[in-house]
């Protein structure tokens, strides 16, 4: 007969779980380590920023928040991290900041477009820094075996475009973890707003269904032969899946004791981190009964290149979004 301090344990690391598959959800399972940002920042940024001036007043970073950096890269498992060059074909097609606010006791994503156009890192043998160009920040994780070494160069690159805002810890996966995770969950019920009739004919617009297996990754993904082309239209549609996500993964984990560990389990060969699946008993404990804020978005223009769409963001609005999230007034 199990215990009833072992149900509450086992629910503290379902229900913490769940928490953060929310945030960014069909990326994968994220796990961290909390690390005091005014005395360092993850091995990934080299930045450490404790002030900054925002409209004639000096603000500070504030020392209550964890952070981590999702990534839906858009390549397979099979590929992960196995490069020996400095270079691969690997972009980060879902970028995700996951932030969570120990003093208020919630937590939050901000779904960052992959398109912004951002400063991104060239680098040579070993992961060694050779240049910097103006690129789509999607591109940053082409530089580096896509392991580790490209993974800290997205954030690197996503921490200079908020203003050199630290950034604890990295989460990648690659995108053929969708339809697994999707399947695992029993499908997801979307509202399809979107005419698919080009791309996959059985994702139907105007109706309501349970996407299952390459649906699931063909609804999050499809871009280019979407009337809407825009990356913007896709994120869109990417929060609506993380909606439906959100409302099976309640029926799992209400249904199945073991769900989380095998959910853990099945995503593990899709993931690259600096996240210690040890680190969970702390998430559970730290995040269990928090309250979630939703998903904030970058504002800016989308606009076609000379080859391909770039995002700007709204410079000013992005600034005062980084200093609402992540600094207080001194």
């Amino acid at each position: 007969m199990r215990s009833r301090h072992g149900k509450q344990r086992r629910k503290l690391y379902l229900v913490a779980l769940l928490l953060t598959l929310i945030v960014f959800g069909f990326v994968g399972l994220a796990v961290w380590q909390h690390f005091d940002v005014l005395t360092g920042v993850s091995d990934g940024t080299g930045i450490e920023r404790k002030t900054l001036e925002y409209q004639g007043r000096l603000y500070g970073l504030r020392n209550d928040l964890d952070t981590v950096l999702i990534l839906g890269i858009d390549k397979f498992s099979d590929n992960l991290g196995r490069s020996d060059a400095f270079i691969n074909n690997q972009q980060s097609d879902f970028l995700l900041l996951m932030v969570i606010d120990k003093s208020d006791q919630s937590f939050y994503g901000i779904h960052i477009n992959r398109d912004s156009m951002a400063k991104i890192d060239r680098l040579g043998l070993g992961a060694k820094r050779i240049g910097s160009f103006t690129g789509q920040l999607a591109l940053a994780h082409t530089y580096g075996s896509g392991g580790t070494d490209s993974c800290r160069n997205v954030l690197h690159a996503v921490s200079g475009m908020l203003f050199d805002l630290p950034i604890e810890h990295y989460y990648s996966v690659t995108l053929d973890a969708v339809p697994v995770l999707n399947d695992l969950v029993g499908g997801v019920t979307v509202y399809v707003e979107d005419d698919f009739s080009r791309t996959d004919p059985s994702i139907v617009q105007g109706t309501t269904m349970t996407l299952k297996g390459e649906q699931a990754l063909t609804f999050v993904q499809a871009r280019g032969s979407m009337q809407d082309k825009t990356n913007i239209n896709r994120m869109a549609r990417q929060r609506v899946y993380m909606d439906g996500l959100y409302k099976s993964m309640v029926e799992c984990v209400n249904g199945e004791d073991t769900f989380a560990l095998r959910l853990s389990t099945t995503l593990a060969d899709y993931s690259v981190s600096d996240m210690l699946i040890q680190e969970m008993a702390n998430l559970a404990q730290r995040v269990a009964g928090y309250r979630f804020d939703g998903i904030k978005t970058i504002k800016g223009e989308a606009r076609l290149g000379e080859e391909f769409m770039e995002f700007y963001p709204d410079e000013e609005a992005l600034l005062g979004l980084v200093v609402e999230c992540f600094y207080k007034p001194l």
